[in-house]
């Protein structure tokens, strides 16, 4: 197993009636969904859901993420994980 893997995940910001925030999700990882208050706390967030998530799970191949259909406040992130 790796000790660190690099995916691509779509962050999306928002200010609504819950405040201002970023939501940050993977299709290459399905049902991943994660958020923080700041960029900083969001991609601490992120690492957080992926290594728990790829614990004890086969590893998806990465996705060409060029070919994500993105809307128009999204965008793309590549966020390393250490995975020890």
């Amino acid at each position: 197993m790796k000790d660190k893997v690099k995916y691509p995940v779509i962050v999306e910001e928002f200010s609504d009636e819950d405040g201002h925030y970023y939501v940050a999700t993977s299709p290459n990882i399905k049902g991943l969904v994660t958020d923080g208050d700041t960029i900083t706390e969001l991609v601490e967030h992120i690492k957080d859901a992926i290594a728990g998530w790829l614990s004890g799970n086969e590893h998806p191949i990465v996705q060409d993420s060029t070919k994500w259909a993105l809307k128009e406040h999204q965008r793309i992130m590549w966020v390393n994980v250490d995975l020890n």
